[in-house]
């Protein structure tokens, strides 16, 4: 696999072309030079959620960020990437594999709408012979910073494995230990339904069944999630009959706030529903704590075919998401605003969706958040 290059705009046609003249690498060099580095910067624009460079490839180009922010990651355990840093405006990442010529030691990926400038190897041999004084020491110095910082990284990922492996062998001693009870439970609703043929008896041992059933997915999903391992139950199922199951359970944040739907496709969708719809209540259950102090209380949730997949939007009226959380939101224990919140929800949500071979990505501001989800119509 290559480096990817979804558009390339030269600077010859395009007046608006973004400037790199405050990156950091840049630092301090004159304006002749810049001006003639300019010729050799190819701009990019990035789609969120998008590879720029995977890891183990061939390199032979370093990236200047002009807008939007970059995730480095490299893959842990179950084969799952891992976040090493996040880059913002200004910075600068793929350099080494034009340092030592090898191969990329990481995968990077846009968080969000990224806008980036392309140097290659006719640029970086420029900025050494013309500048190397300053561009070496720009680079010492982000590199020294990058060092600071994940080595505090790496101390909390420590942490968080751990604190993951905790709740992994916790949960797995409560489910050993809840079995008996809740077979139990299950047994006598069994003889309650058998011994009482009446309607409202079904009705209520449904219930139980159906509570005890979603204790059991909901522990299983935490340990699946501790282990690295998403494992779904894949079947064709309505989105009718998902929006159907999601307008009840809505029930329960009426009347202080307004659940609309804008569906453009209702058809059958192949998915994990159990998972699919622990994802989706997670997201509504955060629209509507967001939406706790504000005026306006409308979750929008659209659904619409794109392409050869289905997008799910689900947009509300709250506070937002602040920007230096926006990139992290989906890491574990990551959490904002929230007394109770274990910051587990949103993870466990993005392994669900990358489980369904989906992706999901997330944009916000003080006017509201929207959470988007495109999955393929066959998994």
């Amino acid at each position: 696999m290559t480096e990817t290059t979804p558009l390339e705009i030269s600077h010859r046609d395009l007046r608006d072309r973004p400037s790199f003249r405050n990156n950091t690498l840049l630092a301090g060099i004159g304006h002749q030079i810049y001006d003639e580095l300019a010729d050799k910067i190819t701009v990019i624009h990035y789609k969120p959620n998008e590879i720029i460079f995977e890891e183990n490839e061939p390199g032979g180009s370093l990236y200047l960020i002009a807008n939007g922010s970059v995730k480095i990651s490299k893959k842990g355990r179950a084969g799952q990437q891992e976040t090493l840093a996040y880059l913002m405006e200004s910075d600068f990442f793929g350099e080494m594999a034009l340092v030592d010529a090898g191969k990329r030691s990481a995968q990077a990926a846009a968080v969000d709408h990224v806008v980036a400038g392309r140097i290659d190897r006719d640029g970086w041999d420029l900025l050494l012979e013309r500048v190397a004084h300053q561009v070496l020491g720009n680079f010492t110095r982000s590199v020294t910073k990058r060092l600071r910082h994940n080595n505090q990284h790496f101390i909390e990922e420590v942490m968080r494995s751990e604190r993951l492996s905790l709740i992994g062998s916790t949960i797995s001693s409560i489910v050993h230990d809840m079995n008996n009870p809740i077979s139990c439970i299950l047994c006598a609703c069994e003889v309650i339904r058998k011994s009482n043929p009446d309607g409202l008896v079904d009705e209520a041992t449904e219930l139980i069944r159906g509570a005890v059933k979603n204790m059991e997915n909901m522990t299983r999903e935490l340990i699946d999630f501790s282990r690295g391992n998403t494992q779904l139950k894949l079947e064709p199922i309505l989105v009718a009959d998902l929006l159907e199951e999601i307008e009840t359970q809505f029930d329960r944040y009426r009347p202080q706030n307004e659940l609309r739907f804008d569906v453009v496709y209702s058809g059958a969708i192949q998915a994990d529903r159990h998972r699919l719809s622990r994802v989706f209540n997670n997201l509504i259950r955060n629209a509507c704590e967001a939406m706790a102090k504000t005026d306006e209380k409308v979750l929008m949730f659209a659904v619409k075919q794109v392409g050869g997949g289905l997008r799910f939007e689900i947009s509300d009226t709250g506070c937002g998401i602040p920007a230096d959380l926006l990139p992290r939101i989906f890491e574990p224990f990551v959490t904002h605003g929230k007394s109770n919140g274990t910051g587990l929800g949103l993870a466990i949500s993005k392994a669900v969706v990358e489980a369904h071979h989906g992706t999901i990505s997330v944009k916000s501001s003080e006017q509201g958040t929207t959470f988007t989800i495109d999955l393929p119509l066959q998994a």
